[in-house]
């Protein structure tokens, strides 16, 4: 029906400069365990299943778009996304005001930061969740803390609503001796926030405009606002510097090593562990010191993985071992196979079950069949790779010609000796045999022997003057 009201509405305050983080790159841009930190918010706002998220942008808004672009592009959200640039960069109340257009037809706002990475989903949606069971017209997320330092106060009721949030810059001492802050994220009734919005006043040096100011329009205009506090503290964490960032990596990681714990998976050194939130452990695992597993790779059950390493969006077996100093990305590993020490899986390999990828071995875009080793100093690319195969050290895949790379494949069972190049494109048959030291540009028939080196030619040493 036309004119019919939505439901709601996230809005999304991304326009800031971040002057303390000194970077050329806009601060929502900043990475936060892989992803942007405006990417945190965007999937904090879907938890909620809104109708709509709108970015307010500014510094660099065509970067911020364009990142935020991409990743919806590439992954499973269905929420519509618009954004809004704000022209007048004067606080967050004026960002807010210059997105009214967008969000008007709303019922209900839910407010957020877009450089806060840290909030929980539960949080969200149980704050949701009250506000559509009370009958306020508005909710401010907020938490206690012993040194407040320069966050917004919250002053209360006596019947515990709020009546304002008071800036800690020009506060009495009454106001900051008090320990509930704000945290900047809020849901409102769109039609009460409009109203308070219009009655924001220019404040400070600057002359910005506060969007917590609208609390206190709220109520003027007989409204009420209520608190939903959160226990801890750490989710309400902005970003501001590059120590806040590093701060909250820290916090997630923790985070996360508490979550594998509980669940049955062993660390053996939960703060030299770096898992990101979206990986999958197994129970029975036992991940080593150093080891930095990110993105959405997924580790099955009585794994051993590390010391030390790094392992990126990739798919582990149960029963695998990943030793020490290896970097796995974007591959899969079956189960019961092994990797390492000092091993490299490039995008798109794929190993076993029951195989072994050893010392100093470096596989790209290749499938090494079941059973099969490639167990030291050799490089495998564009290669498919039967079952039981063995590749003595030294062993080179040569699939590059200058121009375009090319397809080697080797049979089931087939025995490559040591030190051997195989140019491809070059097939080598089930059963067969390559002698060390051979470089092989032809195919080679199934159960055939391949010798393909000069004659060792042994002459009287000539003494030397």
């Amino acid at each position: 029906m036309i004119g019919r009201k939505q439901n709601l509405s996230v809005l999304i305050l991304a326009a800031g400069l971040g002057t303390r983080m000194k970077s050329e790159k806009p601060k929502v841009l900043h990475e936060l365990i892989g992803l942007p930190l405006i990417i945190h918010a965007i999937t904090q706002a879907a938890i909620i299943n809104p109708d709509k998220i709108i970015i307010v942008v500014g510094h660099k808004a065509g970067l911020v778009e364009n990142t935020v672009k991409k990743y919806i592009s590439v992954s499973n959200l269905k929420i519509k996304i618009e954004f809004v640039r704000q022209k007048l960069l004067k606080g967050s109340g004026r960002a807010v005001q210059e997105s009214i257009f967008k969000f008007k037809n709303f019922r209900d706002i839910m407010i957020m930061c877009g450089d806060a990475p840290l909030l929980q989903s539960e949080t969200i949606k149980k704050m949701h969740s009250l506000y559509k069971r009370k009958k306020y017209e508005g909710f401010v997320l907020t938490a206690d803390l012993d040194s407040p330092g320069s966050y917004g106060r919250i002053k209360k009721s006596s019947a515990g609503l709020i009546e304002g949030i008071i800036e800690a810059d020009g506060a009495s001492n009454e106001v900051l001796s008090i320990k509930e802050i704000n945290s900047g994220t809020y849901i409102f009734r769109v039609s009460r926030l409009i109203r308070a919005l219009k009655n924001l006043k220019p404040k400070g040096s600057k002359k910005e405009y506060y969007l917590t100011d609208v609390v206190e329009n709220i109520n003027k205009i007989g409204s009420k606002v209520a608190t939903f506090k959160t226990l801890n503290f750490d989710e309400t964490r902005g970003i501001n510097s590059h120590m806040d960032l590093a701060k909250a990596h820290k916090i997630i990681f923790k985070r996360k090593a508490e979550k594998l714990m509980a669940s049955g998976v062993t660390l053996i050194d939960p703060d030299n562990t770096y898992i990101d939130e979206r990986v999958k452990v197994g129970r029975g695992t036992i991940v080593y010191p150093g080891m930095t597993i990110q993105g959405k790779t997924v580790i099955g059950k009585n794994c051993k993985i590390g010391p030390s390493g790094v392992i990126q969006d990739c798919k582990i077996g149960d029963n695998v071992e990943i030793k020490l100093s290896c970097f796995l990305s974007l591959s899969e590993v079956k189960n019961s196979s092994i990797i390492g020490p000092f091993a490299h899986l490039r995008p798109e390999s794929q190993i076993g079950p029951k195989a072994k990828v050893g010392n100093f071995t470096e596989i790209k875009k290749s499938k090494i069949g079941k059973g099969s080793k490639v167990s030291h100093l050799s490089y495998i690319g564009d290669t498919l790779m039967g079952e039981n195969v063995n590749i003595g050290a030294g062993t080179i895949t040569c699939n590059y010609d200058g121009v375009k790379k090319h397809k080697t494949i080797i049979k089931t069972g087939a025995f490559v000796g040591s030190n051997t190049n195989l140019v491809a494109p070059v097939t080598v048959g089930r059963k067969s045999l390559i002698g060390a030291g051979s470089t092989i540009t032809k195919n080679i028939p199934d159960n055939k022997l391949a010798l393909a080196r000069a004659r060792e030619v042994i002459k009287p040493l000539k003494k030397r003057k």
